[in-house]
């Protein structure tokens, strides 16, 4: 791949990696081909590993790379497929309570089976997401980069793409909420990382039930700091914790 030059750190340095990452592979890189490493990546633009890895895992969303367990990051496809996206085709909160029904419906099946199908290494980016988000400035790329690992845990492709898609979505709402709206509570980091570990918990000893069940205590947390009811399943009362 042709080193690249250094990316200004702008407020989408995420988005800007990944756009020219995608034109590196559309220039540079036939199907098969594996790309460097993380930290390789990461000298060549510029920029750190974690935003390295929200690219790709973007990049993965779209169908051009795949990760294979212990061997690297391959090209799929030089093309991006069509993927579904999440229009904003309703008001605010409607659109808020729809991607959380939805994101509740879908992660926390892949909670129980990430339990059953996860892998040592799944564990030790689950727990690299895990300490990273104690430190209150990497707690919000942790988070994506926690629920995206689960993703990749349940050992389902569908999942693997989709569901970063959602925890993007989520995370962009939060902002939004926080910043704009002064509608969303930020938990402490310490509670957060808290609720986390439970669903990590469950998931290194193989507990599926337990594994779906602090997923969908999680996730009812996060629509509990909106201050939405998700249809049908009512209000819980919210641990000590609570995040996207």
């Amino acid at each position: 791949m042709v080193k690249a030059p250094a990316i200004p750190r702008l407020p989408h340095l995420v988005s800007t990696v990944a756009a020219e990452l995608r034109d590196a592979i559309r220039e540079h890189h036939e199907i098969g081909d594996k790309l460097p490493t993380e930290a390789a990546l990461a000298e060549r633009f510029g920029v750190s590993r974690t935003v390295i890895r929200e690219a790709v895992a973007t990049l993965r969303t779209e169908g051009m790379l795949e990760t294979r367990q212990g061997s690297g990051i391959f090209v799929a496809r030089t093309r991006a497929e069509p993927v579904f996206r999440l229009t904003r085709s309703a008001a605010w909160e409607q659109h808020l309570r729809s991607i959380l029904e939805l994101r509740l419906g879908l992660e926390v099946a892949a909670a129980g089976l990430a339990a059953i199908y996860r892998t040592e290494r799944d564990l030790e980016v689950l727990d690299e997401a895990l300490i990273a988000m104690a430190t209150p400035e990497m707690r919000r790329p942790a988070d994506l980069r926690f629920h995206t690992a689960l993703a990749a845990a349940s050992q389902n492709e569908h999942y693997a793409r989709l569901l970063p898609l959602l925890t993007r979505e989520i995370s962009a709402l939060i902002r939004e909420a926080h910043s704009d709206k002064g509608l969303y509570r930020l938990p402490p980091s310490e509670t957060l990382v808290a609720e986390h570990r439970r669903i990590y918990d469950a998931i290194r000893i193989r507990d599926s039930q337990a594994a779906r069940a602090s997923m969908e205590t999680h996730l009812h947390n996060s629509a509990h700091r909106f201050d939405i009811e998700i249809r049908g399943m009512g209000r819980v009362e919210p641990l000590a914790g609570g995040s996207p």
